[in-house]
């Protein structure tokens, strides 16, 4: 058996696991789609009635539209501040930054309906620190969470919280490879600290900055939803319903799984076009250098 062929019998096992696993799940969603079937009779072919039904209601253009402007209100969170945080952490090396990262990342740990809870208490329009705060202000109490002005950007903060937090650890993952002598190279060549970071560090990062904008895209949603569910279960007046929670009011409220798969292929599609224009891209740049 040649060594190619060895490799292969070794990775099979877990190819077949990772079809199974991933890729059966994302078949039977697109069946699923082109079907009427409510799991006790026999499924009708529906063909496209489930995508026409979705763009016909109104609900879900507006949630994908609103998914996309929490993408876009998330990017900074994703990427411009933990960026910043990282580079003051790794510029000022030893205990203090240990401990201002392990701070940091304390939201990650936390399970993600505890976190949401806690801002619930937080945000409480009566008896709420952050009203309790504006009342030493002077300022009156705000509904942050009913009142459709202000409840879609606090569940943009509140899922912030957790990204600025994971993410500081990636940008300082991609630091730690960085040679130190590079920096006091610059440094000895008369470079500003604005020069340093602007030439000699952000550029190290692009990378991973280029990942974070792909995983950011594909997830932001997904890591608002159970802030929806707990917080404001897609209100008030709808402002807070993004794709997946509407997903999962079509699936477990109101027993629609065809509709409810209908409209997880669109997300798919959605969210997956960009990273397919951006792999296509890179592959022709790289084909043009060549």
């Amino acid at each position: 058996m040649t060594p190619s062929r060895g490799a292969w019998a070794y990775l099979t096992p877990l190819v077949l696991v990772l079809a199974v696993t991933m890729y059966g799940p994302l078949v039977f969603t697109v069946l699923l789609s082109v079907v009427d079937w409510d799991f006790t009779s026999a499924p009708e072919f529906a063909a496209l009635q489930h995508y026409l039904d979705l763009f016909t209601q109104p609900e879900f253009p507006a949630a994908l539209a609103r998914t996309v402007l929490l993408v876009v209100c998330l990017l900074p969170f994703a990427t411009a501040l933990p960026m910043a945080l990282a580079i003051l952490l790794w510029k000022r090396p030893g205990r203090a930054s240990t401990i201002y990262r392990t701070l940091l990342f304390t939201p990650v740990v936390l399970a993600p309906v505890a976190n949401a809870l806690s801002w619930q208490f937080l945000l409480n329009p009566l008896q709420g620190m952050a009203n309790q705060a504006l009342g030493l202000l002077g300022f009156g109490p705000v509904n942050w969470l009913g009142n459709p002005h202000t409840a879609l950007p606090a569940i943009a903060l509140i899922t912030a919280g957790k990204i600025v937090a994971l993410n500081v650890v990636l940008y300082g993952a991609a630091l730690s490879g960085l040679d130190p002598q590079c920096v006091e190279a610059a440094r000895a060549d008369g470079a500003t600290e604005g020069q340093v970071t602007r030439h000699v560090l952000i550029p190290q990062l692009v990378r991973t900055t280029g990942l974070l904008v792909g995983v950011t895209v594909v997830l932001a949603g997904q890591w608002a939803f159970t802030n929806v569910a707990v917080l404001t279960q897609g209100g008030p007046d709808g402002v807070t319903d993004n794709v997946y929670y509407r997903i999962y009011t079509y699936g477990f409220t109101f027993f629609e799984p065809g509709t409810a798969s209908a409209a997880a292929v669109v997300l798919m599609a959605v969210l997956g076009a960009p990273l397919v224009i951006r792999g296509l891209l890179r592959h022709r740049r790289s084909a043009v250098a060549k």
